[in-house]
């Protein structure tokens, strides 16, 4: 997201799935039960620590990952919860900094994805809300949900709703 008017979304998109690779090779090493551990040692503060690197692009596969391991450790929903709720919070200040370099993003995404896909305009909103929970770039989930506007509550909620839901949803399918 901070790459927002720097880097052209083909490259952030590059860089994202660099990042869930690496993420990949962190895993084997057992890199996410360690940091798991050690936040585990923090308690609810631990869930709320990594919910900020979930939300910070270079941080958010293995931040995932490591969420997926403390809903193991504690409680599956309070962990998801608190993680949710400061990831939340964290991007809406970063797309409070940045926002009309994303909103000119995101209206200029919408237009292409139109071009392309207007068929399938009905499901671009269920697209939109998952790829806030997932590491992608910020603004294809804004211009999927047609939020070329940034509402700051309507964001956070929305936000906050598919990382929670993302993290649900994966915690059920790996338990």
């Amino acid at each position: 997201m901070l790459f927002a008017g720097i880097l052209n979304l083909d490259m952030r998109l590059k860089i994202a799935i660099s990042f869930i690779l690496l993420t990949f090779m962190l895993v084997l090493a057992g890199v996410d039960r360690d940091i798991s551990l050690r936040l585990f040692e923090f308690g609810d503060y631990g869930a709320l620590l990594a919910g900020v690197f979930y939300t910070l692009g270079i941080t958010t596969p293995l931040s995932m990952v490591v969420i997926l391991e403390l809903m193991k450790l504690n409680s599956p929903f309070a962990s998801a919860f608190l993680a949710a709720l400061s990831a939340a919070t964290a991007n809406l200040l970063l797309f409070l900094a940045v926002r009309k370099s994303l909103e000119k993003n995101a209206r200029g995404i919408l237009e292409s994805i139109d071009r392309k896909f207007s068929r399938a305009k009905a499901a671009y909103p269920i697209v939109g809300f998952f790829v806030f929970g997932l590491p992608l770039p910020d603004e294809l989930g804004l211009a999927l949900m047609g939020m070329t506007t940034i509402e700051p509550l309507k964001l956070w909620l929305a936000v906050f709703l598919a990382k929670f839901f993302t993290l649900i949803l994966f915690w059920k399918s790996l338990s």
